[in-house]
This record gives C-alpha cells, structure tokens and sequence, in this order.
C-alpha cells in the first residue's frame, strides 16, 4: 500500500522539508510559470473565468506553472458549477416556501383540486431541493481536491514558505536552513553504530 503522494521538489523546497536522500534527481524541472501568461481560457465559461481572474490576481499563483493550467481550469469549473447549483437551490427553497404556504391554504379553504395541483408542484421542488442538494455535497469533494493540488486550501497554502521580499522568492538565508551544509552540520556527531539491528 503506497503513502501520500509525491510532492514536487519546488513544493518541498518551498514548504522546507526538501531531503536530498528523498529527491528524485531526474525530476523534471519545470520553468514557465502561470503568471508569465494570466489570461483565462477563452472556452471557459464566464462565472469560471472571472474565478480564474480572481484566483491569479489574488491566490498568490507563483508557484503554478504553465503546464497547471488544466487543473486550474478544472478548479474554476467546478467553482462555477458550485455557485450555480447553489444560487438554484436558493431560488427553489423560495418557490419551495411558496408551494407549501398555497397549499396550506388550499386545503384550509378545502379546495381540493388546487391542493392537488399545489402537491404536485411541492413534491416537484421538494425533488429538485434534493438533488442541488446532492449535488453541491459531490461537488464540493472533487473541488477541494483540486484546490489541495494546487495548493488553494488553507492546509496546502500553510505548508507553503515564501519568505523572500516577493512571493515564491525565498531568501538565501532561509535556504541556507535547508541546504546540504546545514543538513550535514546537524548530522555532525550522530552515531548510529549498535541502533541498527
């Protein structure tokens, strides 16, 4: 059974848990990043796009790279679908309301055929309630994964470290931390003779 998975170098170097004995040296190193080219898709839907524009000129995307794009754009899809099913299920729980008070009414007054219709049409939002409801529960899981793989979720984002003057720019000092000499110097004087067995 496998463990999490594997981060990108630049993630862990960012993050600060970058061991050279867990780094694989022919990773591909990636270069373009996403910023160097904002615009969103012209095939994206509208509410998607302005998501995207929000996204880049706020989420601090200096980590993603060109070759992200998909996912960014699967991110800002499945954000649009979410705003969407939810603005319906608010409009049906008010046309749900009205159902329900008319047919309350109906039956108070006891006419018994516009009960009958006013049934028809509750038990018609009622279903419909339930399946925005169903489907903002589904949508949500797929949505906070692909923001987990970029990086857009409070968790991902606080395992991130950019401590440079500009986001993504870590100073030297910073990564001197996690260099080769400081990893050796904290090495400097372990024995591990007699603790394997």
């Amino acid at each position: 059974m496998r463990g999490s998975k594997p981060k990108p170098t630049e993630l862990k170097e960012l993050q600060g848990t970058l061991q050279p004995c867990r780094t694989n040296p022919l990773e591909p190193k990636l270069k373009k990043k996403i910023e160097n080219d904002t615009a969103p898709p012209k095939y994206l839907s509208e509410r998607a796009k302005v998501h995207w524009r929000f996204v880049v000129a706020n989420e601090g995307t200096f980590w993603l790279k060109q070759c992200d794009r998909a996912m960014l754009e699967q991110y800002c899809e499945i954000w649009a679908e979410l705003i969407a099913a939810r603005e319906e299920k608010k409009e049906v729980l008010k046309e749900l309301a009205t159902a329900r008070k008319n047919l309350a009414e109906m039956i108070r007054c006891q006419a018994m055929e516009a009960a009958r219709a006013w049934t028809k049409e509750r038990d018609r939002l009622e279903d419909r309630e339930r399946y925005l409801s169903n489907l903002i529960v589904k949508t949500i899981q797929p949505f906070k994964a692909v923001a987990s793989e970029l990086g857009l979720t409070p968790s991902s984002r606080s395992r991130v470290m950019a401590t440079g003057e500009e986001p993504g720019n870590v100073d030297n000092k910073t990564l001197s931390l996690f260099g080769d000499d400081a990893i050796d110097e904290c090495l400097e004087g372990l024995n591990y003779e007699g603790m394997m067995t």
